[in-house]
C-alpha cells in the first residue's frame, strides 16, 4: 500500500488542498527560504503524508534543514534568551565547533515525513502500524538519506514514539512546546487569563472573522514578518503573500484578527488543524506598539477561542514560554525521530553527536531556563 501518489489520487481535505500548492508551483513561491522538493506518500487507505526531500541547502528554513535548526536557529535563540554572557559564549563556541562536523556528515541529506513546512507539523491519529513498511520503502527510494519525522512529543505521541524506537529510530530533542487541552472554565482559573480578557475589553478592538480577514492579508503578512523574522529569526519560514492568500481561499488555515478604529490590522492568528490537533503557525501583531495595548494577547486569545469552540488539543509551539506557562500551558519536549541505520559509519556518528548534544545538554537547559 505504501506508494507515491498524485493529487488526483488523493481524497479532498486539508492535506490535499495544502500540498496542492507545493506540487503545482515551486516551493519557494510560497515560502521564500524553503529550498526543498515535496512529494506525497500514501501510507494506508486514507492516510497521506507530505514528504520533503533535501540534499544540502544549508541556508534553508529550519522546517526542512536540521543544520539550520540545530546551528543557525539555535544561535539566534541563545543570543536572544540567555542572559548569562559566559554560558552564551560557551554555547555559541560549541555550535561553531560542531557546525562543520554536521556539514561533513551531510546532516541535510534527509527526507522529512509528514512535513508541512510549518514550525509544528500536526499528526493524524496514527498507531505507527505501517512504520516498518514506510521505512523500507523510503530506504529503497533514498538509500543515502536519513529519514526524519519532526514535531513529536510525549503527551500526544507516547505510543508512537515507542513504535519509532522499536523500529530503529533515534529520538533527538529539538525544543520545548506548550500544550493546552482544557475547557474555558478551567482556563479561567488562571488569573492571567482573566486579566487578559479585561485588557482586551479596555482596548475595544474589532474582531475579524476568517471571511473578514480576506481584506487584511497584506497587513497580516507584515505583522508576521515583524514578529517571526525581525524579532525572532530570519530562519523562520518566510511566507509569501501568495501563500497567505491561497491558505485563506482554500481554508487550509483559519484566519482571525483584530482591527482598530482606523481599520488597521493590529493582531492576527492563522490556525492549521489536522484532526484533533490545533497549531498556530501564523501569528503577528504590531511589535512597535506599547506592551500595555496587549496586542500579542489579542492574537493568542483568538487561538484560545478556537480551542474552546472545538474541544481539540492546542499545540502552541515554542517561544514566549513564561507567558504560556502562566496561562495554563503544559511544557513538553518535542522530538524528531531519525532513522539512520543504513547510512555510512561517519554519518551515523555525526547523528550520534547531535543526539548527545541535544538530549544531554539542550534538553536540560530548556527545562532549567523554561525556554
Amino acid at each position: 500500500m505504501v506508494k507515491w501518489v498524485n493529487l488526483d489520487e488523493m481524497p479532498e481535505g486539508v492535506v490535499k488542498a495544502y500540498t496542492r500548492l507545493f506540487l503545482t508551483a515551486p516551493v519557494a513561491h510560497w515560502i521564500h527560504n524553503a529550498k526543498t522538493q515535496m512529494r506525497v506518500l500514501q501510507v494506508s487507505q486514507g492516510l497521506y503524508f507530505p514528504i520533503t526531500i533535501n540534499q544540502t541547502e544549508w541556508d534553508s528554513t529550519f522546517t526542512c534543514s536540521p543544520y539550520t535548526a540545530y546551528v543557525l536557529y539555535a544561535q539566534d535563540e541563545i543570543r536572544r534568551n540567555l542572559k548569562n554572557p559566559l554560558l552564551q559564549m560557551g554555547l555559541l563556541g560549541l555550535l561553531k565547533g560542531i557546525s562543520w562536523i554536521l556539514k561533513r556528515g551531510k546532516i541535510n541529506q534527509n527526507v522529512h515525513v509528514n512535513n508541512f513546512l510549518l514550525s509544528t507539523n500536526p499528526y493524524p491519529a496514527w498507531s505507527g502500524q505501517e512504520l516498518a513498511a514506510v521505512t523500507a520503502f523510503l530506504r529503497c527510494e533514498f538509500p543515502q538519506h536519513a529519514l526524519i519525522f519532526r514535531s513529536l512529543n510525549e503527551p500526544q505521541h507516547a505510543s508512537l514514539l515507542h513504535t519509532f524506537q522499536k523500529n530503529g529510530y533515534h529520538l533527538v530533542g529539538s525544543r520545548q512546546v506548550y500544550l493546552y487541552e482544557m475547557a474555558r472554565e478551567a482556563w479561567l482559573k488562571h488569573n492571567n487569563n482573566k486579566q487578559d480578557l479585561r485588557l482586551m475589553r479596555n482596548q475595544n478592538l474589532r474582531y475579524l472573522s476568517h471571511e473578514a480577514m480576506g481584506a487584511y492579508l497584506e497587513e497580516a503578512l507584515v505583522l508576521y514578518q515583524k514578529l517571526y523574522l525581525e524579532k525572532y529569526s530570519w530562519h523562520n519560514p518566510q511566507f509569501s503573500l501568495a501563500f497567505f492568500q491561497a491558505c485563506h481561499r482554500d481554508e487550509t488555515m483559519v484566519f482571525q484578527g483584530f482591527a482598530d478604529a482606523e481599520n488597521r490590522l493590529r493582531a492576527f492568528s492563522g490556525l492549521f488543524v489536522i484532526e484533533n490537533t490545533i497549531t498556530s503557525p501564523l501569528v503577528g501583531y504590531d511589535t512597535d506598539a506599547p506592551q500595555k495595548e496587549g496586542l500579542y494577547i489579542h492574537a493568542i486569545q483568538s487561538v484560545f477561542d478556537y480551542l474552546f469552540k472545538t474541544n481539540k488539543m492546542l499545540n502552541l509551539s515554542s517561544g514566549a514560554a513564561h507567558f504560556k506557562r502562566l496561562r495554563g500551558g503544559k511544557p513538553a519536549i518535542e522530538y524528531s525521530a531519525v532513522y539512520m541505520a543504513h547510512l555510512p559509519w561517519f554519518r551515523r556518528s555525526v547523528y550520534g553527536l547531535l543526539l548527545k548534544i541535544s538530549n544531554q545538554i539542550g534538553i536540560p537547559l530548556m527545562k532549567k531556563y523554561e525556554l
